[in-house]
């Protein structure tokens, strides 16, 4: 009796070993059945990849990026260059400035007569002919100087027509010409100065007409106009002081 007991506790013991070996390769299969379907997506990916290297589809992916990427260079590129430009134009503007408003100020004073400036235009009783003249240009004069520049236009127009024969009638009219540059007025800057060389050529003003002239044609963005004034300028009044203003303003236009 006791050994077939013994038999079948072996044989229960041999199917306890077993069993666990089927289940691990149970697991097995399951992990390759696994394995194989990532296999298999990872072909198809491939083949996927394949065609579209053979069909040019990457190819011409990969060119539109590096095209992309030479236009965003040169996009770059460009920015830097204006960024440069916009600084150089400043600089140039800045220069220009500071000459014109050291000039302004230095005519200014060559131009104020001995006298003391009378604020009304209109000249006292019983002042001579050469003396109500004297006074109104000086009238005129001294509201330019307070940068009331309608006024001193309004004024130097009203000199010019009451004496149109005044050794001071191109200066009136080289000082409205200033006073509309001061008020950004350019167009009729441009035009104020260039009624002056043409209308009083041989008034020592033309000079400074000329530079002034290419000053409001800097300003409305002529610059090669503006050099071929100040060239001219040069080339017909060499030995001017506004020639040699003319000489370092060409050197910052260029």
């Amino acid at each position: 009796m006791r050994a077939p007991f013994l038999y079948w506790c072996l044989f229960l013991g041999l199917l306890g070993l077993v069993a666990p070996a089927q289940a691990d390769n149970g697991d097995m299969a399951r992990r390759q059945a696994d394995m194989q379907v990532q296999i298999n997506s990872l072909d198809t990916r491939i083949s996927r990849i394949e065609d579209m290297l053979q069909n040019g589809a990457m190819l011409n992916l990969l060119s539109e990026v590096e095209a992309l990427k030479a236009q965003v260079k040169k996009l770059r590129g460009d920015v830097d260059v204006q960024a440069n430009d916009i600084s150089v134009t400043q600089k140039r503007q800045n220069d220009l400035y500071m000459d014109l408003d050291t000039r302004l100020r230095t005519l200014v004073k060559a131009e104020t007569p001995p006298p003391a400036v009378v604020p009304d235009v209109t000249a006292p009783a019983g002042a001579t002919p050469a003396a109500a003249e004297a006074t109104a240009y000086e009238a005129a004069l001294a509201q330019f100087k307070v940068a009331k520049y309608p006024a001193a236009i309004a004024s130097f127009n009203s000199f010019i027509k009451t004496y149109p024969a005044s050794t001071l009638a191109s200066s009136a009219q080289y000082w409205i010409g200033n006073a509309q540059f001061a008020g950004k007025n350019y167009k009729g800057a441009l035009a104020s100065q260039q009624k002056l060389v043409s209308t009083y050529p041989a008034s020592p003003k033309v000079p400074d007409a000329m530079l002034n002239i290419s000053s409001a044609q800097f300003e409305l963005g002529n610059i090669k106009a503006a050099r071929t004034t100040l060239e001219q300028l040069i080339r017909k009044y060499p030995n001017s002081s506004a020639a040699e203003l003319a000489k370092r303003r060409l050197t910052v236009l260029k």
